[in-house]
């Protein structure tokens, strides 16, 4: 602990005696020195931060002269801590009028006995300075063996900052080149970084620059690699008047962040790298693979049952949402489960459980510039499904300008159309269709029912522009919509219930299909649905 008029009188060796306390808080400041003089300006010989000691010399008994009029008043300018008055030398009482000036300056002032020499106070306050200077050396020793372990840590840059907070007992906080937070002690800081202005600016390489501001001493470093590269600026801040931060483990935190920040990179890009590989496993079923070295890639994998999250969007965005799960890092990932992360051909993706899911999901979106899809609830083994629903739901919210949909939260949500490329729907139906796409049926052969030409009635629905003619496309669309049941469909055309068994019939032979198969009935139902053949066709697609 520094030395202090306190600690002096609390040695009962020097029976020392308070006179003035002075200022709150002014027996407790540290002294920096002890300095002797009996001239009536001892100002010039003085730093500031002494103890001065005197025995009244030249002092007059009854009242200050010209030369003592502004004694104290000069002495408390300089920024001294006290005043220690030897009495039964020249004077057996302290003056009055020096009392009253130390009360009028909140200046302290001790009398010393007769028995106490300056040397035994002098050589006190030198053993105590000396004390605070080596347990000052040793403090910073301490602390820097703390700085230097975070180097060998997982996260070493973010390990740097929070323990620089911590050692200081204040904040700390790492800027990009372009002035912008990319690592922090605290999740809010005191000060707004874009009011450092100017002090971002640095004409020297590895400069410093100290300012107080808002009640913050504040220091802030331009780091620099070993080429001469900015490679950022660390900023640290202590609650108090300037000069009261530990200035000097600052500069060493800023050095090792200098060394760390190039390292760290090439690391964070390998880390990256595996974690990429071994979500692609999870998300392929392998999850099992994974597990031995989950621990040392997220801190663990979550419980069970589970969600998938797909994030698109801009890189610098994909980053920041990255960071966000991070378990390394004092984030949003220390209060919830583990997550399993990675970034896969451009899109970042995780595996949450599904219990926080929506914590996830609002963190994310608090950033406009990405869009996520979730997936339903799944275990493990069920994840390659997982995968799909979201890469699904990001896809649809994209088309829809949402910025998250949840798997089948939307209408039509996980229907055959939204799960398949358009293109790729209408190559299938166009495919499976192909057999019966120039089949048509002449509706002036035989008799049709009452809507024939002849009679003068309207044309069967679906047909030709002419009238005369129905495409087995249309044919099989209604007979589809029906669910097969004869009568409806033949109401449904104009046609004789017999006339429609017998045009089903030959459908069914040119595609060479049992029209009682579901799964047959279903294919083509989604191919009348998409395909450009038949007549109604052209008129379907500009409804879609």
């Amino acid at each position: 602990m520094p030395i202090t008029l306190n600690t002096l009188l609390e040695q009962r060796s020097l029976k020392l005696s308070l006179v003035v306390e002075g200022a709150a808080g002014a027996i407790d400041t540290p002294i920096s020195w002890v300095h002797s003089s009996e001239s009536a300006d001892p100002t010039p010989y003085l730093e500031g931060g002494e103890l001065l000691l005197l025995t009244g010399l030249l002092m007059p008994e009854d009242a200050p002269d010209e030369r003592f009029r502004r004694y104290v008043a000069r002495l408390a300018d300089t920024g001294i801590r006290g005043i220690g008055f030897g009495v039964g030398v020249h004077h057996a009482d302290i003056p009055e009028w020096l009392v009253r000036q130390c009360e009028m300056s909140d200046m302290p002032l001790f009398s010393v006995p007769l028995e106490i020499s300056f040397i035994a106070i002098t050589k006190t306050i030198s053993r105590g300075v000396a004390d605070s200077k080596q347990q000052g050396f040793a403090r910073l020793y301490r602390n820097q063996q703390q700085l230097m372990r975070s180097v060998h840590t997982l996260d070493p840059v973010s390990t740097i900052i929070s323990r620089t907070a911590e050692l200081i007992g204040g904040w700390a906080a790492l800027l990009n080149p372009a002035g912008a937070v990319v690592e922090s002690s605290h999740r809010f800081l005191p000060i707004e970084i874009s009011a450092l202005g100017d002090t971002l600016t640095f004409s020297t390489l590895g400069e410093a620059k100290f300012v107080a501001m808002r009640g913050y001493d504040i220091a802030v470093f331009h780091i620099v690699s070993p080429t001469g590269q900015t490679l950022g600026y660390l900023v640290a801040g202590y609650r108090g008047e300037k000069g009261t931060l530990d200035h000097p483990l600052v500069a060493q935190a800023a050095a090792l962040l200098s060394l760390a920040i190039s390292s760290s990179a090439d690391a964070n890009r390998a880390l990256g790298r595996l974690r990429s590989a071994m979500v692609r496993q999870c998300l392929e079923g392998g999850a099992e693979m994974v597990r031995p070295y989950a621990s040392d890639l997220w801190d663990g994998m979550p419980a069970e049952p589970l969600a998938v999250l797909r994030v698109t969007g801009e890189q610098e965005a994909l980053e920041t949402a990255q960071r966000l799960f991070e378990p390394f890092r004092k984030s949003l990932a220390k209060n919830m489960n583990p997550a399993v992360f990675g970034m896969i051909e451009g899109d970042l993706w995780a595996v949450v459980s599904q219990s926080n899911a929506g914590e996830w999901m609002t963190s994310l979106l608090r950033d406009s510039r990405v869009v996520v899809g979730q997936s339903s609830g799944c275990i493990w083994r069920d994840l390659p499904r997982a995968r799909h629903e979201a890469y699904q739901a990001a896809s649809e919210a994209m088309t829809s300008g949402e910025q998250s949909l949840r798997y089948g939260q939307s209408e039509g949500g996980g229907s055959l159309e939204n799960m398949v490329e358009p293109s790729k729907m209408r190559a299938f139906a166009d495919l499976k269709l192909a057999p019966i796409a120039s089949l048509e049926f002449n509706l002036s052969v035989g008799p049709h029912g009452e809507n024939t030409r002849s009679s003068g009635r309207k044309t069967p629905a679906g047909g030709s522009g002419e009238g005369m003619t129905l495409h087995a496309v249309d044919v099989l669309r209604t007979w589809l919509r029906c669910r097969g049941r004869a009568e409806e469909v033949a109401r449904a055309l104009g046609l004789h219930r017999h006339t429609v068994t017998k045009y089903m019939a030959r459908i069914s032979k040119a595609l060479s299909v049992d029209l009682a198969d579901p799964q047959t009935v279903a294919e083509l139902w989604y191919a009348c649905r998409f395909t450009r053949f038949g007549g109604a066709a052209s008129d379907r697609r500009g409804k879609r």
